[in-house]
């Protein structure tokens, strides 16, 4: 089951895109070739070559270490195989959290796009969730246990535990 993406993450995925576009189109037009920059060689390949995108990568990583200082919470340290416990709103309106229990299977560290995959037990029926770990949604994330499936004895040494489900 995906989680419900927010107008907030929407609102930032959109802001990023108009934000990297004007920057994006002046970067290829302000594109210098090397041989302006250095004296002129015999060589006729003193051209830049790069493709625009590489050119406009660093410019797009400049603009998702601007989001993720704008969402960053500091979460606790945890990893595949650690039980915790997570307090998540269902609905942007909803009265009170839920509180989610389970083991984590995975965790893909993306920037502000960083989510959990937690093994859970929903009345009685285990189920796979992802959640996004700085979505407004996500209210308090706790560690139960490290290490649960060996309890506590020895770490995990996988980075996902899709063997698990």
């Amino acid at each position: 089951v995906r989680f419900i993406t927010t107008e907030a993450e929407t609102s930032l995925r959109t802001m990023l895109l108009r934000r990297a576009a004007p920057l994006l189109r002046r970067a290829a037009a302000t594109a210098t070739p090397r041989a302006a920059t250095r004296p002129q060689r015999a060589c006729a390949s003193t051209m830049d070559t790069r493709p625009p995108a590489r050119k406009a990568s660093a410019l797009l990583g400049q603009l998702q270490k601007e989001a993720l200082a704008k969402v960053h919470r500091p979460w606790p340290d945890f990893k595949a195989g650690d039980a915790i416990e997570m307090e998540i709103l269902v609905d942007v309106d909803a009265p009170k959290p839920q509180k989610v229990k389970g083991l984590v299977l995975g965790r893909r560290n993306r920037g502000a796009d960083s989510s959990v995959q937690l093994f859970c037990r929903v009345m009685g029926t285990p189920m796979r969730r992802h959640v996004p770990l700085y979505s407004p949604l996500v209210k308090s994330i706790t560690v139960l246990q490290k290490a649960w499936l060996t309890k506590g004895k020895k770490r995990v040494k996988r980075r996902n535990l899709d063997y698990l489900w």
